[in-house]
């Protein structure tokens, strides 16, 4: 049980979900989205924002590649440290609101020992199903910045 989805229904009665759980990459790319290419209609200048959505693929695709390989350092090191990051963000899906007035923020600890972090993920979850954040209290965690591979 080493990632879960939370579901919270906040005021308006909008359902929010929550991915909680042990950070398993190094990093998790996002895939870039320029403003010049959400309004593409079919126009004259259809090759151009082809060539750049084939770009920024290619782009993204070696992003993915790098955080594989760099996984493949950082798991063994997370593994042999005892030291696991465990994460939680909400999800945007189409069952999910995109308007963001509560500002919920990504969450990031850092554990010692897959046992605390399965522990942490659980508390989480109760946490989020129960007030809509992982935390105690209203203020995202402070992120960890002692090591420089997340």
């Amino acid at each position: 049980m080493a990632v879960m989805v939370a579901l919270w229904r906040d005021e308006s009665g909008h359902l929010r979900a929550w991915r909680v759980g042990r950070r398993r990459l190094a990093w998790r790319p996002r895939f870039p989205q320029p403003a010049a290419l959400q309004g593409a209609d079919g126009g004259p200048f259809e090759i151009i924002v082809f060539a750049i959505v084939l770009v920024l693929g290619l782009v993204h695709l070696l992003n993915w590649l790098a955080a594989l390989l760099a996984t493949s350092v950082v798991w063994p090191y997370r593994a042999v440290s005892g030291r696991w990051p465990v994460v939680a963000y909400p999800l945007v899906s189409s069952l999910v609101s995109t308007d963001d007035e509560r500002g919920d923020r990504p969450h990031r600890r850092r554990v010692a020992g897959r046992a605390a972090a399965v522990a942490l993920t659980q508390q989480w979850v109760r946490n989020i199903e129960r007030q809509g954040h992982p935390e105690g209290g209203d203020q995202p965690a402070a992120p960890d910045r002692s090591a420089s591979l997340s």
